[in-house]
């Protein structure tokens, strides 16, 4: 007699020990993983994004326009991985800034760059002579993972430099560590301020000077000496290392052996420049590390090493040295991680705490039990196919962890049936995993498949942020799949005995909930059975109604960051200087620090600080521009205080702009932006001022602002082509001669002491605040030697006007208009506001209006989400098609969808949420569980109908009263499994945990009535056709 072979499931039952030995191993190694694999807050994200930057000292930002930005221009868009449309310029005088942005299809940005620059320093040699520098910055895009301050009133900068040089060296050892960088430093200087008067009776010119002392600090090759046995190199020792060295330079000499020194023509001596840009701490002087990691380590190990080295070289510190760490990436992680294993275990408790309430002891044992399980497993297999552990992937966990437990329940709910039945445990282990294996696998297959459109569809950062939810959830749903088919078989039969069959008497005497619920249910699907069409009715109703209800929720695709920080940027008006700038910031760095939630303020004066928040692009700076970073006492006390000094600190001063900027995800630079382009920026401009004007007068918005900086008042010096050059003055001389007096300095050599460079800089010894009438009588030195005139003897001076900026983007002139939305509005419904009003201004002759801010970045986001979502259903009702074979049963199934608008909004709504990518991800979980509990019903009702030949109706009917238990049970656990999510309400999670929670119960209940109802009105027809088909012979039959 031939043996029946065994299929896999008997197989493993019969070899329980290895199926228990493979998975003790595999949770063990799903708890190691834990430990070691790489966590961070977020996916991370590639920002395609860098800066090109031209200098051209001397010309006006028109000048600057025409000779260096239109080529610049039309160079970058040789590059077809460069995006033009986003990639804007502002050029002013002197300098140009072109923030490029790549497409979103350019997977290694590095390889590009790399080709970029070698192109760039190519392309420089076609520009004018006088721009001396064109660089490109491709790490504008790196973020800190710590932002660490190292502060005294006492020591120097220099003090403090060596001090920073020190820990550079001592976290340099860590493996993980990307890039150091410094900021604030302010480097010491010699400064030699030449006397104008000797240099005349000296008979000596700046030129002359210059010449004489720029090459005496350079260290150049002076060959070998090569004997024929050694090769001995020359080293030509520079003889300036000190100020003193500076001072006993001969700049003259002749045959008489008279010399001059430096010292005997100038003042020298060492100092720190008038500084433009520096940052304190809590207002003591300070300089700011930033410590960047490399991808893929594990920040919060790597931020325990970093802190392990501060901490030992703190103690090496002098007592007036101290360090503070404004950021810590690392403690953001370990927290948010921290948090969210918190708000798995919790759900998890919750899910075990449902089962057990709902279902006997034994039976909720081992159905509870597959949840750990499923986490450790699924832990392992993260950690072996390289995901790291972020709050995408741990909220993959926490979203399928309802999930997790309901291929369990199924399985055990059809073994209970089998036992009460008559059938042996053995028998109905094998048969319940066997029998429901396709249902099963098409729902998993359902859920994890439908997620992964999104990934063809969606580009950039958004992609970025959701690329590991698919493959995170598939490799949950997977595990869970496996342990319900293979491990819980085995569980069942060894410690469920008996089924839950009782007597009469018994069951009349001890009713549990869930033969409560039933009872209930099979008095209610009766009814709808009985009135089919008033039972539709209320579906299509709430299909209406939930659709209508969506539409009008407020919608934020990126939310905004829960942080224990927040910023502020402060503008002045262009040409501000930095000490007015740094008087109104200590003003309101002051008035601030009063408040007790405050922990600490850093201020960035005349500079951004490093992007220590992958959305938060820094800012150009300049010397009207300061920003604070302020760390709270938590999270609560940020969104308290952001409202408070919004409404308190936004129009204090008259003449600076104080923007209040929490922290957010979306890298739009304003909420509502309104951008006016054209030829003629008279004409722009006119066309931005009306908008202001307009916008100014809503009370919706704040910080009404443009990108138009107004003219800048310069002064012109016309020279006199014929006297200048009878006295030997040229414009590089005269160019020197101002640059002395009126500029920084003209830098003569460097002085190495050591590795720290020190500046030799030439200046005037009246040079400082000056006025016109001292730029006319400014002596002017030609080639000629003893030639030392007044200014105005070889040029006109006279006032002129100049754009302090001009933008471009995508190469056309434009003007941006900003403004922010008072807290707790609809953006959406302001941004519509903002483009009825601004749409009624009749625009000048050639000038046209587009949107930016976050309306631009919804449009451009919102087609690919959606065309993902639209892909998704697609698949879905592909993988129906199959399942079921029949057209009519896969429409019902995606009708049925529809349920998951009236629950989802309405969890939106009741919990104040907006819609956001975290809030579309979760509809698409709630489809997946609507998709699983439809086939659960219908695949029985088809058993029924087609196995043992009952009626359509009877057969939905007896389908909907069998199947209502195990779907209540799994749409409860669904439910509970993302309760924490709801109860956090976090703007990120929230609205996930909301949608999936809310939308799973009330779809529930349009599921276990409309369903079987939709399935009798498909079939209604063949089951006409079979009874007049039968009548006949029911006839005969009784004639007979």
């Amino acid at each position: 007699m031939t043996t029946r072979k065994r299929n896999i499931i008997e197989s493993v039952m019969h070899y329980n020990s290895i199926m228990l030995l493979l998975m003790v191993v595999l949770i063990a190694f799903g708890a190691v993983a834990l430990i070691n694999m790489p966590k961070n807050e977020f996916p991370s994200f590639t920002i395609r994004q860098g800066v090109v930057v031209a200098v051209y000292p001397g010309a006006t930002s028109l000048e600057i326009e025409e000779q260096v930005t239109k080529p610049l221009e039309t160079f970058l868009w040789s590059f077809k991985e460069i995006k033009k449309e986003k990639t804007r310029s502002q050029t002013k005088d002197g300098i140009v800034y072109v923030f490029v942005e790549l497409n979103d299809d350019v997977s290694n940005k590095d390889e590009f760059w790399s080709k970029f620059k070698i192109k760039l320093q190519q392309f420089k040699l076609t520009l004018p002579q006088g721009v001396l520098a064109l660089i490109a910055n491709d790490d504008f895009g790196d973020t800190s993972a710590m932002l660490v301050t190292l502060e005294s009133n006492d020591k120097t900068y220099r003090e403090l430099h060596h001090y920073m040089t020190s820990l550079k060296d001592r976290l340099r050892t860590i493996p993980e560590l990307a890039n150091l960088r410094v900021s604030g430093e302010q480097d010491e200087q010699i400064g030699v301020y030449i006397d104008r008067d000797k240099l005349s009776d000296y008979g000596i010119n700046s030129a002359t000077l210059l010449s004489s002392l720029s090459g005496q600090g350079m260290t150049l090759m002076s060959g070998s000496v090569d004997d024929g046995k050694t090769v001995r190199p020359i080293h030509l020792r520079s003889n300036m290392t000190t100020e003193n060295d500076v001072a006993n330079q001969i700049v003259y000499s002749d045959l008489k052996g008279n010399v001059i020194r430096l010292r005997d023509i100038a003042q020298i001596k060492r100092e720190y420049p008038d500084a433009d840009k520096y940052v304190t701490n809590n207002g003591r002087k300070c300089i700011v590390l930033s410590v960047e990691m490399n991808e893929g380590s594990n920040i919060v190990q790597f931020g325990d090493k970093v802190k392990a080295i501060i901490a030992d070289f703190q103690k090496t510190l002098p007592a007036d040295v101290s360090i503070y760490t404004i950021t810590d990436q690392s403690d953001v992680v370990n927290t948010s991680v921290v948090d969210f294993l918190k708000e798995l275990l919790i759900a998890i408790v919750s899910v075990v705490i449902v089962i057990m309430l709902l279902l006997p002891m034994r039976v909720a044992s081992v159905a509870a039990s597959t949840i750990p399980i499923t986490i450790f497993i699924t832990l392992g297999l993260f950690y072996a196919l390289g995901i790291e552990l972020n709050t995408v992937t741990l909220a993959s966990l926490i979203v399928a962890l309802g999930m997790i437990v309901d291929n369990s329940i199924v399985i055990i709910d059809s073994y209970i049936e089998k036992i009460d039945e008559g059938m042996s445990r053995w028998h109905a282990a094998t048969y319940s995993a066997k029998e429901f294996f396709s249902s099963i696998f098409s729902a998993t297959l359902a859920i994890s498949i439908t997620f992964f459109p999104l990934l063809l569809t969606m580009k950039g950062m958004m992609k970025d942020f959701v690329k590991w939810f698919p493959l995170g959830i598939t490799v949950v749903l997977a595990a869970s799949l496996l342990v319900a088919v293979l491990v819980v078989p085995w569980l069942q039969y060894t410690f469920i005995k008996k089924g839950l069959k009782k007597k009469d008497d018994d069951r009349q005497a001890r009713k549990t909930f869930l033969d409560i619920v039933q009872s209930y249910y099979d008095r209610v699907i009766t009814r709808c059975f009985a009135h089919p069409f008033y039972t539709l009715g209320i579906g299509v109703a709430s299909i209406v109604v939930g659709a209508l209800l969506f539409a009008t929720l407020p919608q934020k695709l990126m939310p905004r960051a829960e942080r224990n920080q927040f910023a502020v940027e402060l503008y002045l008006p262009q040409g501000t200087a930095i000490e007015k700038t740094a008087e109104i910031a200590d003003s309101l760095r002051n008035m601030m620090q009063h408040d007790k939630r405050i922990v600490n303020i850093t201020t960035f004066y005349g500079s951004s600080s490093p992007r220590f928040q992958t959305s938060y692009a820094p800012q150009l700076g300049g010397t009207n521009y300061a920003q604070f970073i302020i760390n709270t006492a938590g999270n609560k006390a940020t969104e308290d205080l952001v409202d408070e000094f919004t409404e308190q600190y936004t129009n204090y001063f008259s003449d600076a702009q104080v923007r209040i900027k929490q922290l957010d995800y979306s890298d739009a630079q304003s909420p509502v932006e309104i951008r006016f382009s054209g030829d003629n920026l008279d004409k722009i401009h006119e066309a931005v001022d009306s908008a202001m004007k307009i916008m100014r007068t809503m009370p919706e918005l704040l910080l009404v602002r443009s990108t138009f900086d107004g003219t800048t008042s310069g002064l012109n010096v016309a020279i006199d082509d014929y006297e200048a050059g009878r006295l030997g003055i040229n414009k590089s001389v005269l160019s020197l001669n101002l640059a002395t007096r009126f500029g920084q300095g003209v830098p003569l050599t460097t002085v190495w002491e050591g590795d720290y460079p020190v500046k030799v800089m030439l200046k005037d010894s009246h040079s400082g605040q000056q006025t016109v009438q001292d730029l006319n009588n400014a002596t002017v030195s030609g080639l000629i030697p003893g030639v030392n005139v007044p200014l105005r003897q070889v040029a006109k001076v006279s006032p002129d006007w100049t754009y302090t900026s001009i933008h471009h983007r995508n190469g056309i002139r434009s003007m941006s208009v900003f403004a922010d939305t008072k807290r707790g509005l609809n953006l959406n419904k302001v941004t519509d506001k903002v483009l009825d009003t601004v749409s009624e201004i009749k625009l000048p002759e050639g000038v046209t209006m587009s949107v930016g801010g976050q309306r631009e970045r919804d449009l451009e986001t919102g087609p690919q989400i959606y065309s993902g979502l639209a892909i998704s259903i697609i698949v879905i009702f592909a993988i129906l098609l199959f399942h079921f074979k029949d057209i009519r049963m896969s429409v019902l199934i995606m009708i049925s969808l529809l349920f998951s608008l009236l629950g989802a909004a309405l969890g939106v709504l009741i919990m104040g949420q907006e819609v956001g990518i975290t809030g579309i991800l979760g509809i698409i979980s709630l489809m997946g569980i609507i998709v699983r509990n439809g086939i659960i019903m219908i695949d029985y009702a088809e058993e029924l109908r087609v196995e043992h030949h009952l009626s359509a109706k009877r057969a939905a009917l007896q389908a909907a009263q069998r199947r209502m238990r195990p779907i209540f049970l799994t749409s409860a656990a669904a439910s509970m499994g993302v309760i924490p999510m709801v109860i956090a309400n976090t703007p990120m999670w929230g609205p996930m945990g909301v949608v999936v929670c809310f939308g799973t119960m009330i779809s529930f209940l349009f599921i276990i009535t409309m369903i079987p109802i939709g399935y009798w009105m498909i079939f209604r027809i063949e089951d006409r056709h079979r009874t007049l088909h039968m009548q006949p012979q029911q006839e005969g039959f009784a004639q007979s």
